[in-house]
């Protein structure tokens, strides 16, 4: 029996050492399928495994696209010192994100929401990308395939990602003379995570149909540092990566014409977007339109239901009818209009952060002045009885089909904190889900100590559903996630998060180490930074540390924080540009 057991413990051990040998090559058996490749007499798959020298940029590809038309598959298009500050450049900017599918509706036209455009677009700096070094080193290739001199018009940033319906159409930037160079922007890119580029044409199959439909007539494999030339009014699918691939899938579009006379302009859905600067500027002057904006609000008659935690009665209150249609009409198309800003996917198995890609972090001082922070107050004084609630992180969430959130709290254990949510999708059924849970944590059974971190037993407290103007209220330190709608709901579940402290003072030692985070510390302020977070100053009765020395606190880190920000930012400026 003894001797069984080692060879199960040896067999154990082989067995890990496959999976990780696995895992770390992409999920392949690398050495046999090197062996099967020398064997393999398929050209088209040949090439598409072909890695050629660093800064060899080469036409790898040329495509009979149909109907007469080619295309060209370029790489190395981008020098790969240059791929980095080039791809965080195009992310960084003075703009974020338009969620193009905004206006999404299921009884609505199609074409009035977007639908097939990537959800997630922004407009490309054209004379910053005119001087950078990766268009000055493509250019004179696009020049050579074309035969003829090209001049930029436009260009977009978007983003795909698992479960995105994206059928094959002209694209949005189609035009006379036009053509685009998509570049694929993945460093790295596991053969079976799907996001080919497919182009179309019209092909009649007479064992099926008389009738002509499309056909794929090439595909082109996303690769790092790959571009593809193409005639910018041909049929073409972009197709979304996999559900084994939890990022987004980035891609440049760059539109330029061989009519060098034409002086078009292009306009996109992001056309509209305002600078960040101009949105922190606008956002405090939001006000109700209609004349009873300051009516009295019957909260009695709007509570809907209370939850309570039932280990430590902590509540969860839900409300209806806060807000008439119309005011929230206006404070969704205002806060929408501030766009948003992606975090990657966090493939942790932790479950401390809320995972939520897409958001935008909405100014907390200009919030204040808005009416809508005005209608809060009086419903937190009315459910807590309490009157000097200070909001110190305010956004807006987006969460889609395909994405992951994670249950997780949003305070620590030892703050009184509350969060409140104002949902604001306003199509939503039973059937599309998108629940709000709350849960408690059980004992560890057994389960959590053998496994780790992700090992966690939940029980349920409540589940809400997520009605347009429907407000949920509850401690900040219950931990909560944020279900994603059903994969037949291609629009996005929009929800309003205020989370506040019970005073003004609370709010700025919870900015302050939040802040600091971002910061080059000295031990000193290290150590304050860890007494901040562990409450060791909440009481001004027994800290030292004035509300005065928080918010000059706070000034000093957001400006050095700034400064960073705008320093690194500079410096990819410089490496992105051509050097004269």
């Amino acid at each position: 029996m003894l001797e069984m057991a080692r060879k199960l413990d040896i067999l154990i051990v082989v067995f890990c050492m496959v999976v990780y040998l696995r895992q770390a090559y992409g999920g392949r058996y690398v050495m046999l399928k090197d062996d099967q490749d020398q064997d393999d007499k398929d050209e088209d798959i040949q090439e598409e495994r072909t890695f050629y020298a660093h800064g060899s940029m080469q036409m790898t590809r040329e495509l009979n696209i149909g109907d007469g038309k080619k295309a060209w598959v370029i790489d190395n298009a981008i020098l790969q010192e240059d791929f980095y500050p080039f791809v965080e450049i195009l992310t960084q900017g003075d703009k974020d994100y338009t969620f193009v599918h905004q206006n999404y509706s299921k009884t609505a036209n199609p074409a009035s929401w977007n639908f097939g455009s990537a959800p997630w677009l922004k407009e490309l700096d054209i004379s910053f990308f005119n001087s950078t070094k990766t268009w000055h080193r493509v250019l004179p290739m696009v020049e050579k395939l074309l035969k003829k001199p090209v001049k930029l018009q436009a260009g977009t940033i978007e983003y795909l990602r698992s479960l995105d319906a994206v059928p094959p159409q002209q694209h949005s930037l189609c035009g006379k003379d036009r053509y685009i160079l998509t570049f694929f922007l993945q460093d790295s890119w596991k053969l079976n995570s799907y996001g080919q580029l497919s182009f179309y044409a019209m092909s009649r199959n007479p064992n099926m149909s008389n009738e002509s439909r499309l056909e794929v007539t090439e595909t082109v494999h996303p690769h790092g540092f790959r571009a593809t030339l193409w005639p910018a009014c041909h049929t073409v699918l972009f197709r979304a990566p996999s559900v084994n691939f939890f990022q987004h899938m980035m891609q440049l579009h760059v539109v330029m014409t061989t009519d060098l006379e034409n002086n078009d302009e292009i306009s996109t859905p992001a056309s509209g977007a305002r600078t960040m600067g101009k949105v922190k500027e606008d956002f405090g002057s939001f006000r109700f339109s209609n004349k009873d904006n300051e009516r009295v609000i019957d909260y009695d008659k709007c509570h809907k239901k209370s939850y309570y935690d039932k280990s430590k009665n902590r509540p969860i209150h839900v409300y209806d009818g806060l807000f008439t249609t119309e005011e929230l009409h206006e404070w969704k198309a205002h806060i929408i209009a501030c766009n948003a800003k992606l975090n990657p996917f966090d493939p942790a198995p932790e479950e401390g952060h809320d995972n939520i890609q897409w958001m935008e972090p909405l100014n907390v001082d200009n919030f204040q002045e808005t009416d809508m922070w005005k209608r809060m107050l009086g419903f937190l004084e009315h459910v807590t009885n309490e009157t000097e609630w200070f909001p110190y992180d305010v956004a807006l969430n987006y969460v889609r089909s395909g994405d992951h959130s994670r249950i997780h709290p949003d305070s620590e254990r030892h703050q009184e904190e509350l969060t409140l949510l104002l949902y604001l999708t306003e199509d939503f059924n039973p059937n599309d889900y998108a629940e709000t849970t709350w849960v408690d944590i059980k004992k560890d059974d057994g389960v959590l100590g053998y496994i780790g971190p992700g090992g966690e037993v939940y029980e349920t407290i409540a589940a809400v559903a997520p009605k347009f103007g429907r407000v949920a209220l509850f401690r900040g330190n219950i931990d909560h996630a944020a279900h994603p709608p059903s994969t037949l709901y291609f629009g996005c579940r929009y929800a309003n998060v205020i989370k506040m402290t019970k005073n003004r003072r609370l709010a700025f030692i919870k900015r302050v180490y939040e802040k600091m985070e971002g910061a080059d510390l000295t031990p000193q302020m290290q150590k304050l930074s860890m007494q901040l977070r562990l409450g060791m100053h909440d009481d001004p009765l027994k800290s030292k540390m004035t509300l005065g020395n928080l918010e000059k606190l706070f000034s000093k880190y957001s400006l050095e924080v700034s400064n960073k920000e705008k320093s690194y930012f500079t410096e990819l400026l410089q490496q992105s540009h051509q050097m004269m």
